[in-house]
């Protein structure tokens, strides 16, 4: 079975809030151990000022001096058992001139699935592997995550 972590975030207001604050601890963390800064860069309330809570992002952190990004995707679990992480690069316009590299990190959060976004975003936003080298450490995360990824 699964060792689900925020399994109701999606079912209050209170709880999704939650999550994300969760998420920006673990973002804070690793921006402290690997030295740089982040802000958000999606934009996740409406115009009238309500704010998304649809898990897409649930966070976004990007990094001005390295132009990278990553953005988290949580996915309610179906199921107790449920297990499922996925992650891609991506390359997104927000200032034409320079398109932003994004990790993307799509997951049903548990204490398994959290262990490996930590490892990718580390790698990503901290250790700052180009893209070839990103790609392979990402077949081989994912590669490991599969036996609990069902």
């Amino acid at each position: 079975m699964a060792n689900l972590l925020f399994p109701d975030f999606m079912d209050q207001a209170a709880n999704y809030d939650a999550t994300e604050g969760f998420w920006k601890s673990k973002l804070d963390h690793i921006a402290e151990v690997n030295g740089f800064l982040y802000t958000p860069y999606i934009n996740i309330f409406s115009s009238n000022g309500h704010k998304h809570r649809h898990g897409n992002p649930i966070f976004s952190a990007k990094v001005n001096a390295t132009n990278r990004a990553v953005r988290i995707i949580q996915e309610q679990a179906e199921h107790p058992d449920d297990q499922f992480i996925s992650a891609w690069l991506d390359s997104i316009v927000i200032d034409e001139a320079k398109p932003l590299q994004e990790l993307v990190i799509a997951l049903v959060l548990s204490e398994e699935t959290l262990v490996v976004a930590e490892n990718l975003i580390s790698l990503w936003l901290g250790k700052t592997l180009d893209a070839e080298s990103m790609e392979h450490e990402l077949s081989k995360l994912l590669k490991t995550s599969e036996k609990f990824s069902g």
